[in-house]
């Protein structure tokens, strides 16, 4: 009923006089859509009124597809909606589904959304015979034909999958006219490379020249792309000076580029006019987004991690989010031996975005969820903590929201706590857990982030003894002489600038690094961090664990 028509509608008829039912019913369908596709409606009306009058409740899915037609030959897309909106493709047969998504492309072409209908088309390609494959190719290309550049790129996000980003990132590329020969052929390469099975190279001629190789980057000129000025112009200068502080004795040339209030077209062209060749920055996600559809000719460190990052070779990110100490925190703690943790967080949109990210690499870790709970202010924390500890024992499982709860598979008692708090946070809520619990008993083993630091040799906390904290070996006295002469320069910063030079330090560092990296190079010590590549050119960091007592971090001995 739904392969290709390849006779007239009266033949399908005449055939349809001849057969028995259900054959006769196929038959019909097929004359039915011969009439449509020519755009014959009035012929195709009657068969199709006598198809619904005499249909089964199982035949009704192929009425429904057959009325979307018949709308869409009338030029009604609306009514076509309509009557595809009651339809899965799941479960549909494969032929009845590569006609339902042909009907949605047609529908998105009449709406005037030429992305939209490739997409479908995209998706209904593997359900094609090889016969019809190529002129589904075909009409994909000539849709994404139409689309600016910017549109295109825009179109680009995680929620496609990659033969969707693909045609989009191909289609910018070839759709952006008076581009430079040589950053086309640049950008097609690392295309090509990225893609090295997708069906868009059919439309690719030879002349893009051989597949770019991943040689050690060793740039002549390196542009730096921080907000030098605003308010994040201390933040960027501490970068800056981690940048410089790393670059000494380099012969390669530094330029710094300020990208507050800047529009990202100019700054680029501004950058390649000066002859860059590589990019660090820059640091705000909007700006890196900004960058990325451009597709920048030139390899780039990005200082931030955007929502989409596009799976190119030259393209890598490196940040210093709560969330990546999360996933290292998972992570330790699961090599640690514990099977059930507790994660605290406050009830705000950084607290659960933590918390979903440590319970997402728990999970990749044991299979199961760990125990998430939130807090609201000071004066609720006994409650809360009472809430999260509840039935700790037999109930390991529970996700506890603002005091309502959530059932999961319990999996045994709570034995590690992971605290997503600052210090003055992680002072005030402890107490409570060993008030609530048992003062006598052991304090659940604790760790924490980043945010609780405090830097060693101050008077001592004893209500902090135990806890275990993960951050930059350059805290922990990694590199004393480096130190030394960061406190002579700077004797009066404090622990957040001191991370941020060393991440401008780092990037800056990594960058001769970063192909062996991704090709999985083994981990490199670096002040942030054991630093690796995913497979998205991600920086990813193993931090320092350390363990507080009287005043000092010291290496634990768990």
């Amino acid at each position: 009923m739904f392969g290709l028509t390849d006779r007239s509608a009266e033949q399908y008829l005449a055939q349809a006089e001849q057969a028995p039912e259900p054959d006769s019913f196929s038959w019909r369908v097929l004359a039915i859509r011969a009439w449509l596709q020519q755009g014959n409606t009035a012929a195709a009306e009657p068969q199709l009124a006598r198809l619904r009058q005499q249909s089964t409740p199982a035949q009704q899915p192929v009425i429904d597809l057959l009325n979307a037609a018949a709308a869409l030959a009338a030029g009604n897309s609306g009514l076509a909606a309509q009557q595809l909106s009651g339809l899965s493709p799941a479960t549909l047969s494969p032929a009845a589904a590569s006609y339902y998504l042909l009907l949605q492309a047609n529908r998105y072409e009449q709406q005037q959304q030429p992305i939209e209908a490739a997409k479908v088309l995209i998706e209904r390609q593997p359900l094609l015979d090889g016969q019809e494959q190529g002129p589904n190719l075909d009409r994909i290309h000539q849709l994404l034909q139409q689309p600016s550049p910017l549109a295109l790129r825009k179109a680009q996000n995680t929620a496609n999958d990659e033969q969707i980003n693909g045609w989009l990132r191909l289609m910018a590329i070839l759709n952006t006219d008076h581009a430079q020969p040589a950053q086309r052929r640049w950008q097609l390469q690392s295309w090509r490379k990225a893609y090295p099975d997708h069906p868009g190279h059919r439309y690719l001629s030879d002349d893009t020249g051989p597949v770019m190789t991943l040689e050690s980057y060793q740039p002549a000129h390196i542009a730096v792309l921080l907000p030098m000025s605003g308010k994040l112009a201390e933040q960027a200068e501490a970068i800056r000076n981690g940048i410089l502080s790393a670059h000494q004795g380099q012969s390669s040339r530094l330029s710094f580029f300020d990208t507050n209030g800047r529009d990202m077209a100019g700054l680029y062209q501004q950058i390649q006019q000066a002859g860059a060749d590589f990019i660090i920055g820059p640091l705000l996600k909007e700006d890196i987004d900004a960058l990325n559809g451009l597709d920048p000719a030139i390899p780039l460190l990005a200082l931030n991690l955007p929502a989409y990052q596009p799976d190119l070779p030259h393209r890598y990110y490196f940040s210093l989010s709560p969330e990546a100490e999360a996933a290292d925190a998972a992570l330790h703690m699961w090599d640690q031996g514990h099977q059930q943790p507790l994660v605290f967080a406050p009830d705000n949109e950084l607290g659960r975005r933590v918390a979903a990210e440590f319970n997402a690499h728990w999970q990749q870790q044991s299979g199961r969820p760990a125990r998430l709970a939130y807090f609201t202010s000071q004066q609720s924390i006994e409650s809360d903590v009472r809430r999260a500890l509840s039935n700790a024992g037999a109930v390991a499982g529970v996700s506890v929201i603002k005091g309502s709860t959530e059932q999961l598979p319990a999996t045994g008692a709570i034995d590690a706590v992971f605290m997503v708090t600052n210090t003055t946070e992680t002072r005030f809520i402890l107490p409570y857990f060993d008030f609530v619990r048992d003062s006598r008993a052991a304090r659940l083993p604790t760790y924490v982030t980043s945010r609780s630091y405090l830097p060693g040799g101050e008077a001592p906390m004893s209500e902090l003894n135990g806890i275990r904290l993960a951050d930059m070996p350059w805290l922990f006295g990694g590199a004393p002489q480096l130190m030394e002469e960061v406190d002579t320069l700077w004797p009066t910063v404090g622990s957040s600038w001191l991370r941020l030079f060393a991440f401008g330090y780092d990037a800056l560092t990594l960058i001769p690094q970063l192909t062996q990296l991704r090709e999985g190079a083994p981990a490199v010590p670096a002040l942030t961090g054991e630093l690796s590549l995913n497979e998205r050119g991600v920086v990813q960091r193993r931090l320092q664990w350390m363990e507080y007592r009287n005043g000092e971090w010291l290496p634990g001995d768990y």
